[in-house]
């Protein structure tokens, strides 16, 4: 009974983790990404 559970518990969230990630989060971690290549372009010419 536990490996039963276990094995659908498995399947389910490993079909949850292969779904692809919504639009609105992709554009926030490209923001994010942004924020910190800029932050260290800036650190870079400080150092310059």
């Amino acid at each position: 009974m536990e490996q039963q559970i276990d094995d659908n518990l498995r399947r389910v969230y490993a079909d949850t983790a292969n779904e692809p990630l919504p639009e609105r989060f992709t554009q926030l971690l490209d923001r994010l990404r942004d924020q910190e290549q800029d932050k260290s372009d800036k650190s870079s010419e400080d150092d310059a």
